[in-house]
């Protein structure tokens, strides 16, 4: 035997269907948070000042890379694929060209510029992080003085230390490039930290951080 329902009836039947509908998908569990930042919940960048310090904030996509402008005029190239993840890869000179996880998500780098007394930029960045071995990220700082004086290095700042070193001494793929006609010193990264600038320092070592910051 077949059923007719009336028109009101069906109406009123679709209505309590669409309700059931509607609770079903409220009980249903939320996806977990992500551990890092996916992109669509990326940050814009940010720049600000505190004191002599002008703090940028920028996102690396591992699939894209990035090319990043700070104050100053300094540069920084990461290509794609090109940061350890720092949940597994540790960090320290005896790691820089130890083999590593790629970092597979978006992540957020703080970076703080500063010029200290005697003229020379400052450049921080953090997280400390290191690089994949074999791939190039360059950091390009615009120094007048040091780009038309021979002698001129971007030294490496370990984070909470007070003297600076000389990577190239034992790593010659760290040297230091300078450009007269850009104004620029440049040279690759193995590592993230601080970096600053010395004008032909005669050798000598150890290289006092002197630039304030914060």
């Amino acid at each position: 035997m077949t059923i007719q329902l009336s028109r009101p009836v069906l109406r009123q039947t679709a209505a309590v269907l669409l309700l059931g509908l509607t609770a079903a998908c409220g009980d249903a569990p939320t996806s977990a948070t992500p551990s890092r930042l996916a992109p669509s919940d990326a940050p814009a960048h940010a720049v600000y000042t505190v004191g002599d310090t002008t703090v940028s904030t920028f996102v690396y996509t591992p699939l894209l890379g990035t090319s990043q402008g700070f104050a100053g005029g300094h540069q920084l190239t990461m290509p794609a694929g090109a940061v350890c993840d720092p949940l597994t890869s540790g960090y320290g000179p005896e790691l820089w060209d130890a083999g590593c996880l790629p970092l597979l998500t978006p992540m957020v780098f703080t970076a703080r510029s500063w010029t200290d007394a005697a003229g020379r930029p400052h450049l921080t960045f953090s997280p400390d992080v290191r690089f994949v071995p074999g791939t190039t990220v360059t950091l390009r700082l615009k120094d007048k003085t040091a780009a038309i004086t021979e002698g001129s290095a971007i030294v490496w700042c370990p984070t909470g230390q007070l003297t600076c070193v000389d990577e190239a001494r034992t790593d010659p793929t760290l040297a230091t490039y300078r450009d007269p006609n850009t104004l620029f010193v440049y040279r690759r990264l193995k590592h993230f930290s601080g970096y600053n600038v010395v004008v032909d320092r005669s050798g000598e070592e150890p290289i006092s951080d002197t630039g304030f910051g914060f």
